[in-house]
């Protein structure tokens, strides 16, 4: 079955046809809510699709019919795009007073396809958004690269994400820049295999160091083989650091259609055991918001979806399930990159995980995890 992020490319390309990153916070910032050094960082993935031009009704392959219509509970306080002056610097205020310590940035290189690259650099507004913002020392952010690489666009796509790492908010464990890979199986066959791939990556630490960067640490997205446990060496035979996911909804269907939230927590589970059981890489969890691209599939037919979603998805149920990844972290210290987890997501209001303040909840979703980040802060000083 084709991963969520294959689809959200898979959209981005068709939109065109339409439309002709143990202590991981900086010094620059201090850490959210009293947190300690001890304390488990939480961030969320950000994905930045909500800024492509629009058509004369407003929409595009993101902000489609569907979802500004049938599926009104999910839209942003602000509205659906997220360029208009002032969001970002609105969403980051959000962000840290509900104690989130990072966003990773779903990032796109465009040098494969430069006929495509003004407009799928719209996929990267965002993060330009943030780095302009005058606020953006609340959090730390790193670079979750997406799109496909070869040994054709390779060091052009070593050279831009270094060049981020001069940032004093770019996220780091122990001093050393965190970047990671999305598209780990096509990173091995667009750089010819394991050994193309250490190659790649060695000549990516060589360049880190040449800009003043001594150590980086370089992550691989995968997901649990419990066919095939020892499918994880692989990552650790190319030279990658840690290991992470993106969502685990998959893990947690049991049926086509609807599927309740607690499959979903249980899919996290077998996610973050089902990996880290099987590899001496650290693991860096992603706790699910939800899931159900309901709407962009009925906006987008000919594309591939999900057969199934997941209902019953309150504020409570997340922040308890975030509750249970901080635990899982904090039992193992030893398996888990600097402390720290992910949350699925921050805007991924098209496939069904927010925490984005929202028309209908207000920020009833940031306001429950702000409660556990605050609880986990008070554990630890006690």
């Amino acid at each position: 079955m084709m991963n969520s992020k294959k689809k959200i490319m898979a959209y981005a390309f068709a939109g065109l046809l339409i439309a002709t990153t143990l202590v991981c916070c900086s010094n620059a910032k201090e850490g959210p809510i009293g947190q300690t050094e001890t304390s488990v960082k939480v961030g969320a993935w950000y994905f930045g699709g909500w800024s492509f031009p629009p058509d004369t009704n407003g929409h595009t392959f993101h902000i489609s019919p569907t979802l500004t219509t049938a599926y009104l509970d999910r839209e942003p306080l602000w509205g659906w795009r997220e360029d208009t002056p002032g969001v970002m610097e609105q969403q980051i205020n959000y962000a840290a007073q509900a104690g989130l310590d990072f966003w990773g940035f779903c990032w796109y290189d465009n040098t494969l396809r430069p006929d495509d690259a003004a407009l799928m650099d719209h996929l990267n507004t965002a993060l330009d958004l943030f780095m302009q913002a005058n606020n953006r020392e609340l959090l730390d952010f790193f670079l979750l690269s997406c799109f496909p690489v070869s040994s054709v666009n390779w060091e052009k796509v070593c050279d831009r994400i270094i060049a981020y790492f001069n940032a004093p908010n770019y996220l780091r464990v122990d001093g050393k820049p965190v970047i990671a890979f999305f598209n780990t199986d096509e990173l091995l066959d667009g750089l010819g295999g394991v050994e193309g791939v250490k190659s790649a990556l060695e000549l990516f630490r060589e360049k880190a160091r040449k800009a003043g960067h001594d150590e980086v640490l370089i992550g691989a997205r995968t997901f649990p083989r419990p066919q095939d446990p020892t499918y994880q060496d692989t990552y650790q035979a190319c030279g990658f650091d840690f290991l992470t996911t993106y969502n685990n909804a998959d893990d947690g269907r049991r049926n086509a259609g609807s599927n309740p939230f607690e499959a979903l927590l249980e899919g996290d589970r077998k996610s973050w055991n089902g990996i880290a059981d099987h590899t001496t890489l650290p693991f860096l969890p992603v706790v699910g918001a939800g899931y159900d691209m309901r709407p962009w599939a009925a906006d987008h037919p000919n594309l591939p979806a999900s057969d199934y979603w997941y209902s019953g998805v309150t504020p409570e149920k997340i922040a308890e399930h975030l509750a249970d990844g901080i635990q899982w972290v904090k039992g193992r210290r030893t398996k888990t990159l600097g402390k720290m987890v992910v949350l699925y997501a921050w805007n991924e209001n098209g496939e069904g995980a927010w925490l984005t303040p929202t028309k209908s909840e207000g920020t009833a979703r940031l306001d429950q995890i702000k409660q556990v980040i605050e609880q986990e802060a008070l554990t630890n000083e006690n």
